[in-house]
């Protein structure tokens, strides 16, 4: 008997089913929204993660930038204590200048702080009109570093030749070869030179009131070498100057240096040396005098105005100084007032007219930031 076959069953494949383009269309539309998302915080999150870092930096700089000019206002004046001829036009002579060949160094005004004002400015009035500021203002300092006389010496000679290369002064104590003089007399240019050589110093000549300003080599007295002058003239020093003359001793070393604001970059210059910049992002520069008016050690005023000779320079005990640091980020918008004020203005006792800076449209574009203070001339009001 025949088996009947046997019919096997083969599995049957199950249909495998795709996405269709609906869903592919749905689930593109949703992956694109969820990128703008994420990319818009993401853009908004680094916006203000540039304007934070850069606003950081901004008042990094201004805090440096202040300290920097505050430390040298401080020192400002240094042997230049007495008053009787501040504001005196300081001349002398480089050998090094000219090529080598020796030339008038620029003249410089004999005072502790000179304040150029900016142009374009407006002045107003103390308790009721603000000043308005202009370009940024230049300042100069200027101290000595001597070690050992807090007053300037008197001449004692009746009258020094413009040939002649000394001085005479009634006590020749604490001047060193190499330190740097300045002759000082009113009605007369002042004169800086360099000492080459004091009593008991043989090349004076056993005069025990002479200061010799020769160019010439003088002895070290740190290192006993044998180092050339550099700030005396060959011909003399071209000014007559009598006993109402005076001897200011300056030190090895004078600090001359000029603060300014060029394309938002705090710049320092010595004498002698290229303009440096020390601090960016630094867009303004305000400063003003503080007199004491009144003789009370109390300042009365702040103004722009500078002094023009030796008593109204006496007034002078402060400098108020404002810097504004701006951010290096450039807003789309604009972020900033048309107005800062750097300082409020008073109509009481110390009066001042205030300070107020206009920015242009491009300007509000930035962050600002003012840093400002009072810094006391110390060395004018301890001055003997």
């Amino acid at each position: 008997m025949r088996r009947p076959a046997t019919v096997m069953n083969r599995p049957q494949r199950s249909r495998s089913r795709g996405l269709s383009l609906v869903e592919i269309l749905v689930a593109s539309a949703i992956g694109i929204i969820a990128s703008l998302a994420i990319f818009q915080v993401f853009a908004v999150f680094e916006g203000q993660k540039r304007t934070t870092t850069s606003g950081g930096e901004a008042q990094t700089s201004g805090t440096l930038a202040l300290f920097t000019v505050e430390r040298e206002v401080r020192q400002s004046g240094f042997g230049m204590n007495s008053v009787d001829f501040l504001g005196c036009a300081v001349q002398g002579w480089d050998q090094q200048g000219g090529g080598g060949g020796g030339a008038a160094i620029a003249p410089w005004a004999f005072a502790p702080i000179v304040i150029a004002q900016g142009t374009g400015g407006t002045p107003g009035v103390p308790g009721t009109t603000p000043t308005i500021a202009g370009t940024p203002d230049t300042v100069t300092i200027a101290y000595g570093t001597g070690e050992t006389l807090p007053a300037p010496v008197q001449i004692s000679v009746g009258s020094l030749g413009t040939t002649d290369d000394f001085v005479k002064v009634i006590d020749t104590y604490g001047f060193r070869p190499g330190e740097r003089v300045v002759i000082a007399e009113s009605g007369r240019p002042c004169t800086m030179a360099q000492v080459s050589a004091v009593p008991p110093d043989p090349l004076v000549g056993g005069d025990t009131q002479k200061i010799n300003l020769q160019a010439a080599a003088y002895i070290d007295p740190v290192t006993s070498s044998l180092v050339p002058t550099r700030y005396n003239n060959p011909a003399g020093l071209g000014t007559q100057y009598t006993t109402n003359g005076k001897v200011y001793n300056l030190g090895a070393s004078t600090s001359i240096k000029v603060y300014s604001i060029q394309n938002a970059q705090l710049i320092v210059q010595a004498t002698g040396a290229a303009e440096t910049p020390i601090y960016d992002n630094i867009a303004q520069l305000q400063a003003e005098y503080g007199k004491d008016t009144n003789a009370d050690g109390i300042i009365d005023l702040f103004e722009e105005t500078p002094p023009t000779n030796a008593a109204q320079w006496a007034t002078v005990l402060a400098v108020r100084i404002a810097l504004v640091a701006r951010s290096s980020l450039y807003e789309k918008e604009e972020v900033s007032p048309a107005t800062i004020p750097l300082w409020d203005t008073s109509g009481d006792a110390p009066t001042t007219a205030g300070m107020v800076w206009n920015l242009t449209a491009d300007e509000r574009h930035y962050r600002y930031k003012v840093f400002q203070t009072v810094v006391p001339l110390r060395n004018m009001i301890w001055r003997p």
